[in-house]
């Protein structure tokens, strides 16, 4: 199953950058255009809607025994939790918990707007282009400190995720002197990775005084497409038998091309080669 992973805008449905990718390892093809003028979206395609870090905030709760993804009133109950954290009306936002979550254990939970998020998604089923995940361009990480400087020269944004973040991931933006305001590392921390997309490369090596690992932000669009993370819950979400169709799509195309799996793919051919011996 081939990848079209489809950047949210910040602001009102327009233009969308997009990548494309045939085995989920390498992108394929990359441009921006209006959704009807999107790649194709059909059969053996996995539509994948990345909303973008600005557009999220994370807060951390306690969840109750019993509560976890999918449970019954799951929205009011996380609601209820985050009342005293959150800066707009519930009603007008949306909640996804994190993959995995389990009751009497803390979590993240995703939140952004939801008329805007509606609004995109709506862009994109009306031009054929529904998404089967909506997945967040950055999320908490457990690990080292990782920057990501994207965006445009004149409009640049630091992406941050790590263990030494605060708020597990931020997105801010990037001016003189920013650099000097980042946590301050753990005398015994690796130091951060450090990411920057072409035309930022220049301005991250001024700024940490340090050389950095270009990525482009079609490259950024394809790390993002795996995250466990799925943002489609509750009144956004695409459909249990949908989406456990999606996951085996998922791990057969990992399977086939992932690096991770190429011991178990010489295993498979070596066992055929050892049966056909045998005929």
């Amino acid at each position: 199953m081939s990848l079209l992973l489809i950047a949210l805008p910040p602001g009102p449905p327009a233009d969308y950058a997009f990548a494309t990718s045939a085995d989920g390892q390498g992108v394929s093809a990359h441009g921006s255009a209006a959704p009807a003028l999107l790649p194709a979206a059909g059969r053996g395609v996995e539509v994948v809607a990345v909303v973008p870090a600005a557009r999220l905030s994370w807060q951390a709760v306690q969840l109750p025994r019993g509560v976890g993804p999918g449970a019954p009133r799951l929205r009011s109950i996380l609601e209820g939790l985050l009342e005293e954290q959150l800066l707009d009306e519930p009603a007008r936002l949306h909640l996804a918990l994190a993959p995995g979550a389990q009751g009497g254990a803390r979590a993240w939970v995703a939140v952004c707007e939801r008329a805007w998020l509606a609004a995109h998604l709506a862009a994109l089923d009306a031009a054929g282009r529904p998404p089967a995940r909506i997945v967040p361009e950055l999320s908490p990480q457990h690990g080292p400190t990782r920057l990501w400087l994207s965006g445009e020269p004149e409009r640049p944004w630091l992406l941050m995720s790590g263990d030494g973040v605060p708020g597990g991931a931020q997105a801010l933006p990037f001016g003189p002197g920013s650099a000097a305001l980042l946590p301050a590392a753990a005398a015994d921390a690796p130091a951060p990775e450090l990411l920057a997309e072409p035309a930022l490369a220049a301005l991250a090596e001024q700024a940490f005084q340090r050389p950095v690992a270009i990525r482009s932000a079609a490259e950024r669009l394809l790390h993002a497409s795996r995250s466990p993370w799925d943002l489609a819950q509750l009144e956004f979400s695409r459909g249990g038998r949908a989406r456990a169709a999606r996951r085996a799509g998922t791990l057969w195309r990992d399977f086939l091309h992932a690096p991770a799996w190429r011991p178990a793919r010489w295993a498979l051919v070596l066992l055929l080669l050892v049966n056909l011996a045998g005929l």
